[in-house]
């Protein structure tokens, strides 16, 4: 086909297109997976977090008043919103053909702005102002520019109803069609919504819950396996995994403009948009309070220390991973933290060398973790990462930091064959020296293949499913129950 032809035929389509009424696009839950209000109240949950005794006083001003006193504060970047694809692809066809485009949404002008900046296919933005511009108020906006019938209008809610009613054409990007009057309904347009549930499912990190088996320490290394202790352990397992789940929820809504940035972390249910923001904090908060009123119902103690390691997850997520070695410390912490709700829930006290090889332990696993995404940050041509405090030059220095961390748990757990503790409680401890070498492989054998960028995500995550750390695991248990016979 001639170039001249094609150039004929791209004017045709452009005239034909631009005899077409304007095609309106709703923002929030339409053009955008995600919620502008919701993601601007994170991020300054994030960034101004003690600037939150303003929000009751703006909320005062109406909702167009405390939408605009947010932007004042805090301005989500346009370039990692979670965008459907599938309609932008769609409306820039429509923009490339000639017709008028146009976004209308209840965010705050300003936001609404930046974004049609930054897609560059929106010829007019009508957004909110003195007046939130939803439901009826978008309606009659519309119909006062255009005329009634005078529109096309791509929506997501019920509470879009009143300007589909108003339209020419009604398009949704549900999966069931709204029942408008007359008989008319909406028709599917862009990519087709999915059921949030399987996604907070996802959000709430089951696999993460391996960690909290932890719980079943105590137990184990004070040889006290009696259906009782079982049974109090059992109870602290669920109450830190709702714990746990409760947190990954919050830090993956505070981290989503970060993870957005990441190449795998924005495969999350809360940075792909796939889970509202609004039901993962209230799954959250659900899963907090049923952890405390559970254990408060039970063990005193052992809310104590769930309080402790909530309160911990809280300022790691809020604070304490933006500082440098200041969140490695706080993981390994975290993970030792969970030793003592066991101890708390059986009334175990753990020992010392306990206590002082897990934490070593951890840490090791803990500056892994922060060595491997250096070492995918390096890979990928970047130099810092988002939202931590560590360069692609501090990657030597993890790793230093974490092979010795590693071999001093050995050397722990090899003064421990001098204490009274093994003499009590072991037959024949001398079997426990076996532990010593596999121990020293089964470490030696992560920082290596870390090093080789082999282990690209938890460290605790990858040895669940690495069949040679499994089978180390498996012939320790052997060598500590032979020594306890």
């Amino acid at each position: 086909m001639s170039e001249a032809l094609t150039m004929k035929l791209a004017a045709e389509r452009g005239h034909s297109r631009a005899a077409e009424p304007p095609l309106v696009v709703d923002l929030d839950g339409t053009l955008i997976y995600s919620d502008l209000l919701w993601e601007s109240l994170l991020l300054f949950l994030k960034t101004q977090f003690w600037q939150l005794w303003r929000l009751p006083l703006w909320l005062l001003r109406g909702k167009a008043g405390f939408k605009h006193q947010i932007a004042q504060y805090v301005q989500p970047d346009p370039a990692t919103l979670p965008y459907d694809r599938a309609l932008l692809d769609e409306l820039a066809r429509e923009h490339g053909a000639g017709r008028r485009i146009v976004l209308a949404t209840g965010s705050q002008r300003q936001l609404a702005e930046r974004i049609a900046a930054h897609l560059q296919v929106f010829d007019q933005v009508l957004a909110t102002e003195d007046v939130n511009l939803t439901a009826h108020n978008k309606a009659a906006a519309l119909v006062q520019h255009y005329g009634a019938q005078g529109f096309d209008y791509i929506g997501n809610a019920t509470v879009d109803i009143p300007v589909w009613q108003a339209s020419r054409a009604a398009y949704a990007v549900t999966r069931r069609p709204f029942q408008l009057a007359a008989g008319r309904q909406t028709a599917p347009m862009g990519s087709i919504r999915q059921s949030a549930w399987p996604a907070l499912f996802k959000g709430l990190r089951p696999r993460q819950w391996l960690k909290n088996l932890l719980v079943f320490v105590p137990m184990l290394a004070g040889h006290v396996l009696q259906p009782a202790t079982l049974l109090q352990s059992l109870l602290a397992f669920v109450a830190f995994s709702m714990c746990a789940s409760s947190a990954y929820l919050l830090n993956d809504a505070l981290d989503a403009h970060d993870d957005r940035q990441h190449p795998t972390k924005r495969l999350r249910p809360i940075a792909a948009g796939r889970l509202p923001l609004p039901l993962a904090l209230g799954a959250s908060a659900l899963l907090a309070v049923s952890a405390i009123a559970l254990c408060a119902a039970t063990n005193g103690f052992l809310l104590l220390m769930l309080l402790v390691y909530f309160a911990s997850t809280l300022a790691y997520s809020f604070v304490l991973k933006r500082l440098l070695m200041v969140d490695i410390v706080t993981l390994a912490l975290l993970y030792t933290l969970r030793i003592l709700g066991g101890s708390a829930a059986t009334a175990i006290l753990p020992s010392f060398w306990l206590l002082t090889f897990s934490f070593f332990l951890f840490l090791s696993l803990a500056l892994l973790k922060r060595y491997s995404e250096l070492y995918n940050l390096k890979r990928q041509g970047k130099e810092r990462t988002h939202g931590r405090g560590y360069s692609i030059g501090d990657k030597a220095t993890i790793a230093m930091m974490g092979v010795n961390s590693a071999f001093l748990s050995v050397l722990v757990f090899v003064l421990y064959f001098n204490s009274e503790n093994v003499l009590v409680q072991y037959h024949t401890p001398a079997y426990l020296l076996g532990a010593v070498p596999l121990l020293v492989f089964w470490l030696g054998r992560l920082w290596t293949l870390a090093s080789r960028g082999e282990i690209n995500e938890d460290p605790v995550l990858y040895v669940s499913k690495d069949k040679v750390s499994l089978s180390v695991f498996a012939l320790c248990a052997a060598l500590l129950l032979a020594a306890a016979l």
